[in-house]
Parts: structure tokens; C-alpha cells; sequence
């Protein structure tokens, strides 16, 4: 359909435009959409798009789709033999089919603007891929799960590319495109192999300047979005003329999706920040006002800040100004395709303007709505966070392991380990989908596998160490050193220990992006009294230095994170050091009297100074600990 266009190709390029058709027309997102004259009763599902590099038609109902004289071919000249019709059509645009091959390319503004050789080699690679991609099964699935067919990807010039060049090469050879042309104007075609689906990319004027490319899967590659064509990266995708209130997103099927709503004006900054030459070009093309639209992060300090360098930059450009962070787990893709056009143009309408005094209460609105909506979403016979099953009743009494800074010791010091491994074994065995990180600053992470695996077979550390005589045993042991490889293997355990170069700031940055790709962890830092700090200078004190950093990381992560260290008892209680009973939002205090264990949650911060009491039973070969028996049964 789309491959042998050459001898057509001249009259496609021809100044036409929808307007000459004298049909009613209306803006729909960046195209134009009218009623189809082509099937019965007419439906305004006729759309006409220049994203193949010239003026299209194309029905979303009939399916009915052409160039401009094809359309018109057939809606006035639909009796006639198809060269008289179209001669007939050629002259009602206007445009002789003559004297198409007297014109030249530099004759039109998007060759003299971006050069004739890169466009003509572009447009080519677009509408190439496009034809690709109608026959690839691939890239069909991959629309389909966004709720997308082949016709609607038409209407945007998206398609696919194999990551082999040479058929497109012989494809540019009957265009007259040379392969030197091909590699210096697609310079980054030969660099990425997998199949991707391809993105053109155009500026206000509709001339194009990249073609992205988006892997078909998800999981592993390190680059979901590159360019084929090196080129200005501070346009906004999907940019258009004459919009006055345009929405910013975060990705391009974001944009996409909603301009196929029907939303005029939304625009992609491609996973980039945004920067002031984004609203520069935006103003340029007629911006009073802007509203960013962005994913919830985890760290949602980080992105307040960022939020309000984004509402100074506007300022400076005298445009209006609005935020919105959407709930979690929400992108505006999927919002449009669940719930329609509407309910997004709502929501920005409803938006308040941002200023200075204004943009930290509506973010501050945001985030009492999300919390509510989080907290009505969950059933009342459900615990709010992660499940401990050897120790029901501090999962009942405490509502399960919710995020928050929790600090555990013990007397005599060592037992505060052996309750650690203890909860660490029971998260990862009691919630599926959880991953944990133990930080080990004490011991080498090899005796952390041993105190697994023994808590896992109910052996002796000593005995996991080497073959037993008990051929038995030897078999539970590899057993449980499976699971244990399992859970890494399944990316649900990491165990990290103690590096020179290993100090909080480096912790934090990796478990941001820990949390990036993993929502549901868990931190448990073994041995707080040796993590170096390398900032807080301003405190001489090293235990609030070290109190702030858990803090920091609280404040950035939002997950549960619990840490061990010591603590100072005395007959009026726990007394130091202050800053971790003070910055804590509960102690986890376990003490051996008389031959018993018993584990108290105190919290000055949650509401209720002591939230769990229990005794505790301990494994004597293992030391893997539980809630003694009385206390599930009085559970149950």
C-alpha cells in the first residue's frame, strides 16, 4: 500500500490541504476530523492527518483511507474511469499532475527549512516503518495493549522497525536515496538492533527533525527510548501552532493517547526534564498558560522542589502556571483510555494556578485526597502493611509492617540480629510480591547466609557449614539453599555488606533507584553504629548525625526501614542515645529475663506509647525466633 509510492509520491507532496476539500472540518487534537461520506449514516470519524509527511484521509469506522485526491477521486468523481477521475481531481485541487514535475523540492518550506536530503530521508524511513508495521504481528500486540489499532497509529506515523537496515535500504534505493545519505541523516540507525516501534517527531510547522524509537519489552533494556536521527532535543513532542493553554506530559504514548482523545494542546518532554527552551518553544507557538502533569514519585520532596523550579521558570516567561501529580501508579495514558477525554480535561480545568503562595496548598490538597483514596482502599479485614506470619499478633496489634523508621535493639546486643534475620525470612516468606534488602555492617554476608539457611532448616549455623554424616540433612540443606538462591534469583533478597567507599550518601542514591523499579521493599540496616556519614557536618553529636541519615532516607524512600543498633537500659528505662528513641517512629526492644524473651513496640510518635508486648520463643538449634505458641492460639 504505503511501499511503492513513488510515481504518486509527487502529487502527495503537492501543497494540498484539507481546506480545499470544502467539507466542514474541526480540530481534533493535532488533526483534522470530519463526517465520512463514504459509509452509512455518516459518522465524524473521517480523519485527515499529515503525519506520513503529507495530507492524508482515513476513516476509523470504514476504513476507507487515501491522499487528498484519492478522497477526492472518490467523493466527487466516483463514476469516472480512475485516470480521468483523477485528472479531474488534480485539476479541482488546483495543482496540474503536469506540471508536478517541473516543481522542485527546495520550493517547499520544509525543505528549506530542516534541507531537502535529511527530510526526504525521514519522511522515507516513516513511511517505510509504517508499512512495516501493518504487517508485523508484533507491533499489533504491542498497540493492542494500549488500546491502539493499526489505523489509529496511521493517523500519528507510527510503525515499526525490525533493527535490520538493509530492507529499508533497498527500499531508499528506489527512492533514490543513497546508502551514505541513509547512515549520516539516521545516524543512530546501525547503533540498536531489537524491533522498536518508531515515533516521528515534528516541530509547530509540522517538518519533522527525529523519528524515536520505543523497545516492544519492557523488562530489560537499558535504552526504552532512543533516536534514529541526531537532532534538537528541547522540542516538545506533538508540539502545535496557536495554543494558547498547552499540557505537558511525561510520554509519548501519554501525548498520544490523549490527542487521540481529542485533547487539544498535549505535548511530551520524553522522559526529559523540563527546560526553559521547552516553554520558550511553547510560548513561541502562542502559550499563555501551562499545566505539567506528572507521575507520582516516590521521593516526593525531590519532586515538590523540582515542581517549583518548573513554576519559576514559568514566571519568568510572564506564562501561567499548574501542577498535577496523579495518585500512585497512575499515568495519563491509562487514565485517558479508562476513564476518557473528560475526565482529564476536567481535572485541568479544575486546577488551581499555581503561585509561589499557592502551588504548596494545592499540592498539599493533592496529597490529603491520595491519602484518603489509599486509606478507603483498603478492606477492614485486611492489615494495612506487609505480614509477619510467626508473629500474628504484633502483625494484628501493629496493622503489618507499614513504612515508617523503626529501630530494634536488645539485651543482651547480639539477639537484635537474630530477631532482624527472624523478620527477614518471615517478610520474605509471608508476602510474594516483597522485596528486602539487608544491609549487614556488622558481619561479612556470608554468615547472613548461613543464619538463613539454618533458620530455614531448623539447623545449627555450625552445621550448614559443612556435609553432614546424616545424608538427610545434607539434602535440607541444599534445599533451603535453593530457596534462598531463589529469592535472589527472583530479584526478592539482596544482602549487602560493608564497603570503604560505601557511606549514606551512596546507600541512598541506590535505593532510589531500588524503589524506582521496586515499590514494594523493605530496608533492614544491620549494625548502625558503622554506617559512615559523609555529610550533617553541622552536628558534632554522631548519633544524631547517623539518626538524621535514617531520617533522610525515610524521608526520600517512604518504605519500612528497620535499623539495628544499641541502645543504653537502666532501671527508668531505654535512655540513649536520645537522638534514635527521639527520631524513631517505633522501638522494637528485646530482652531475655529469666530464661523468656520478650519483644516490646513502644512509639511516642504513632499515638499509643506501647503498641506490642509478647513473648518470644527461640529455636535453640536455628536462633530463628517466633511468637510463642499462646500467643497465635490466643490470636486465633
Amino acid at each position: 500500500m504505503l511501499i511503492d509510492q513513488e510515481h504518486a509520491g509527487i502529487i502527495m507532496r503537492a501543497k494540498t490541504h484539507p481546506r480545499q476539500l470544502g467539507i466542514p472540518l474541526s480540530r481534533w487534537g493535532r488533526n483534522l476530523i470530519a463526517c465520512c461520506p463514504f459509509h452509512s449514516p455518516e459518522e465524524t470519524s473521517l480523519f485527515f492527518y499529515d503525519a506520513l509527511g503529507y495530507w492524508r484521509y482515513r476513516c476509523l469506522q470504514c476504513g476507507s483511507e487515501g491522499d487528498l485526491v484519492e478522497f477526492v477521486m472518490r467523493s466527487r468523481f466516483n463514476g469516472m474511469e480512475e485516470p480521468a477521475a483523477r485528472a479531474e481531481a488534480v485539476d479541482f485541487l488546483g495543482t496540474l499532475e503536469s506540471d508536478q514535475g517541473k516543481q522542485t523540492q527546495e520550493e517547499h518550506p520544509w525543505i528549506k527549512e530542516i534541507g531537502g536530503e535529511k527530510s526526504k530521508v525521514l519522511e522515507n524511513f516513516v513511511r517505510y516503518c509504517h508499512w512495516a508495521a501493518c504487517r508485523s504481528p508484533s507491533s499489533a500486540e504491542f498497540l493492542a495493549a494500549r488500546g491502539w489499532n493499526i489505523g489509529q497509529a496511521q493517523l500519528y506515523g507510527l510503525g515499526y522497525y525490525s533493527g535490520d537496515p538493509e530492507p529499508f535500504i533497498s527500499y531508499c534505493m528506489m527512492s533514490g536515496i543513497e546508502r551514505h545519505q541513509i547512515s549520516f541523516y539516521l545516524d543512530n540507525l546501525e547503533a540498536y538492533h531489537e524491533p522498536r516501534i518508531t515515533i516521528p517527531a515534528r516541530n509547530s510547522k509540522g517538518l519533522i527533525h527525529s523519528v524515536y524509537g520505543r523497545v516492544l519489552d519492557d523488562t530489560d533494556s537499558p535504552h526504552r527510548y532512543i533516536s534514529y536521527a541526531s537532532g534538537p532535543s528541547d522540542i516538545p513532542f506533538n508540539i502545535q501552532p496557536d495554543i494558547s493553554k498547552p499540557v505537558i506530559v511525561e510520554g509519548f504514548f501519554d501525548a498520544l493517547t490523549a490527542d487521540l482523545a481529542g485533547i487539544p494542546g498535549v505535548v511530551s518532554t520524553m522522559y526529559q526534564e523540563l527546560s526553559l527552551s521547552h516553554l520558550y518553544k511553547l510560548k513561541a507557538c502562542g502559550a499563555e498558560s501551562v499545566t505539567v502533569i506528572l507521575r507520582r514519585e516516590l521521593d516526593r520532596r525531590e519532586q515538590e522542589f523540582r515542581i517549583q523550579k518548573y513554576l519559576k521558570m514559568a514566571e519568568q516567561l510572564d506564562l501561567r502556571f499548574k501542577s498535577i501529580v496523579l495518585p500512585k501508579g497512575e499515568i495519563v495514558d491509562e487514565v485517558v483510555r479508562k476513564n476518557g477525554a473528560d475526565q482529564l480535561i476536567s481535572l485541568v480545568a479544575q486546577t488551581e494556578e499555581d503561585t509561589v503562595h499557592t502551588h504548596r496548598r494545592s499540592m498539599l490538597l493533592q496529597d490529603i485526597k491520595e491519602n484518603f483514596d489509599t486509606a478507603m482502599g483498603c478492606p477492614p479485614d485486611v492489615s494495612v502493611g506487609y505480614a509477619l506470619n510467626t508473629f500474628p499478633k504484633l502483625t494484628q496489634e501493629i496493622d503489618g509492617i507499614q513504612s515508617g523508621c523503626f529501630y530494634v535493639s536488645s539485651k543482651p546486643f547480639g539477639l537484635k540480629t537474630t530477631l532482624l534475620s527472624s523478620f527477614a525470612l518471615d517478610l520474605l516468606q509471608s508476602n510474594p510480591k516483597l522485596k528486602l534488602i539487608y544491609v549487614a555492617l556488622e558481619t561479612p554476608r556470608r554468615q547472613i547466609f548461613d543464619r538463613l539457611v539454618a533458620m530455614l532448616i531448623g539447623e545449627s549455623v555450625l552445621t550448614v557449614r559443612k556435609q553432614s554424616e546424616d545424608e538427610a540433612v545434607n539434602q535440607k540443606i541444599l534445599e533451603a539453599t535453593r530457596d534462598l538462591m531463589a529469592f535472589v534469583r527472583n530479584n526478592r533478597l539482596e544482602i549487602w555488606e560493608d564497603q570503604p567507599a560505601f557511606d549514606n550518601q551512596e546507600l541512598l542514591n541506590t535505593l532510589k533507584e531500588e524503589v524506582r523499579e521496586h515499590p514494594n521493599l523493605v530496608v533492614i540496616i544491620d549494625g548502625i553504629d558503622h554506617l559512615k556519614v559523609s555529610d550533617h557536618v553541622d552536628l558534632s553529636d554522631i548519633h544524631e548525625r547517623r539518626s538524621s541519615v535514617v531520617l533522610d532516607l525515610y524521608k526520600a524512600l517512604d518504605i519500612p526501614i528497620f535499623v539495628g543498633g544499641e541502645l543504653i537500659d537502666s532501671e527508668q528505662g531505654l535512655v540513649g542515645p536520645r537522638a534514635y528513641l527521639r527520631d524513631s517512629d517505633a522501638i522494637y526492644w528485646l530482652e531475655s529475663k529469666g530464661g523468656n524473651l520478650f519483644l516490646t513496640v513502644d512509639s511516642k510518635r504513632l499515638g499509643n506509647n506501647q503498641l506490642y508486648q509478647g513473648t518470644l520463643s527461640i529455636d535453640p538449634l536455628s536462633n530463628r525466633m517466633q511468637e510463642e505458641p499462646w500467643n497465635i492460639e490466643n490470636n486465633g
